[in-house]
């Protein structure tokens, strides 16, 4: 404990509280710290290391402070084995209480708080305002804007999307501070997804996401690379420009040329490839984007795999046999509605869409009530107003 130390310290230097305390704050102040009944600010314990001619960062070492940082190197590094958010959890857990002020105190609650975003998001939440809390004393600016990030996409979650959008914007305030690069790109991707899902403004968004590519070839970093592609695909496509949304899908094929892209990450970008070929009613785009799905057969993307067929079965060539029908495609992305229900705005409307499209041919009817929930909790723009058009025809 800080307050231990700081007594420990005192006593080893043949010190009284009033010596120590002096011109800083009173002695019994002083005494509520030694025995943990108060934490100094920042400030006051710049000045009582000063006092015990020590540094700061030896009246905060705590030995849980060198395990915080290998655990969590540990957990991060490419070279671990995978670890599910459980067990993200169960590492983490002995490390949150007591609270030791430190970076690495603050980096574990923002990792915590991020393995709760399926189990409890709003406890995840919490735990957020905890490491922000720490970064903020501490003076970690770029930190307390990575908790705020991760509190939006949280906030996404939880449907609260105005609540998100209002936190992006205030954001924008701080955007002339210095931040890391993968900081940076973040909270570039963040503003286009505002843009383009609050404003319904794709032009914008383009623009964004350009901004953020020339960054990255600025600055040599390529660490959002396949986000940014392929959400500029994406946006491109819902413009109408076909073209060049199949520029950036092929300029990610180029880049994993030269990269050691995993399985996901390729999956990715079939995926786009699916949502772009329904934009622009490509049948055949859609069966290719379909069969790789299948392919590669990761249970995470079964309700792509479904919004995939649902738009084949309602779009069924002349004479061609699948060997799938509605009811079961529309049960595939009911399946997996504990992940698209938690998920971007923009991924979350291209679902409902997809399910209220399968309504109006009479699939799915009993999900009626579920999928106008979810809408009415949508932002007022391009994409609900396409739903609630959908479910018009209900009535």
């Amino acid at each position: 404990m800080l307050g231990t130390r700081i007594k420990t310290l005192r006593k080893t230097k043949k010190m009284t509280q009033s010596e120590v305390a002096e011109g800083i704050m009173t002695k019994s102040m002083l005494s509520m710290i030694e025995n943990g009944k108060a934490t100094p600010s920042l400030p006051a314990l710049q000045r009582i290391a000063e006092r015990l001619h020590v540094s700061v960062d030896e009246l905060l070492l705590d030995p849980r402070v060198t395990e915080m940082k290998q655990l969590l190197e540990q957990i991060e590094s490419p070279k671990s084995k995978y670890y599910s958010e459980q067990q993200i959890i169960e590492m983490l857990s002995p490390y949150l209480d007591p609270a030791v002020p430190s970076y690495w105190q603050g980096q574990i609650y923002h990792k915590y708080g991020f393995a709760l975003r399926f189990l409890n998001p709003e406890e995840g939440l919490r735990y957020f305002e905890l490491a922000f809390d720490i970064f903020k004393n501490l003076d970690l600016r770029d930190q307390q804007i990575e908790v705020q990030i991760s509190k939006v996409y949280f906030l996404f979650f939880l449907r609260r999307y105005e609540e998100a959008y209002q936190l992006i914007d205030a954001m924008m305030i701080i955007q002339d501070i210095p931040l890391s690069h993968e900081t940076f790109l973040d909270y570039q991707m963040l503003q286009a997804l505002r843009v383009s899902v609050k404003e319904d403004n794709w032009t914008e968004s383009i623009v964004l996401l350009r901004e953020g590519i020339a960054y990255m070839r600025e600055k040599g970093v390529y660490i959002e690379v396949i986000s940014y592609h392929r959400l500029l695909a994406l946006f491109l496509s819902l413009t109408g420009d076909y073209a060049s949304a199949k520029t950036e899908l092929d300029k990610l094929n180029h880049f994993f040329l030269f990269t050691e892209a995993n399985v996901y990450e390729r999956l990715l970008v079939e995926l786009t490839k699916g949502s772009i070929a329904i934009h622009q009613k490509d049948y055949a785009g859609i069966r290719y984007a379909r069969e790789r799905l299948v392919e590669v057969d990761i249970e995470a993307s079964y309700h792509y795999i479904g919004q995939l067929e649902v738009y084949l079965c309602l779009w069924q060539q002349p004479g061609e046999k699948l060997e799938f029908d509605l009811q079961g495609a529309v049960a595939k992305i009911w399946g997996n509605v504990h992940i698209w229900r938690v998920a971007s705005e923009y991924d979350l409307s291209e679902m409902l869409q997809t399910l209220a499209l399968a309504m109006t041919k009479g699939t799915g009817l009993e999900h009626r009530d579920e999928v106008e929930q979810m809408t009415a909790h949508l932002s007022r723009g391009y994409f609900k107003q396409k739903i609630e058009q959908l479910l018009a025809e209900l009535h």
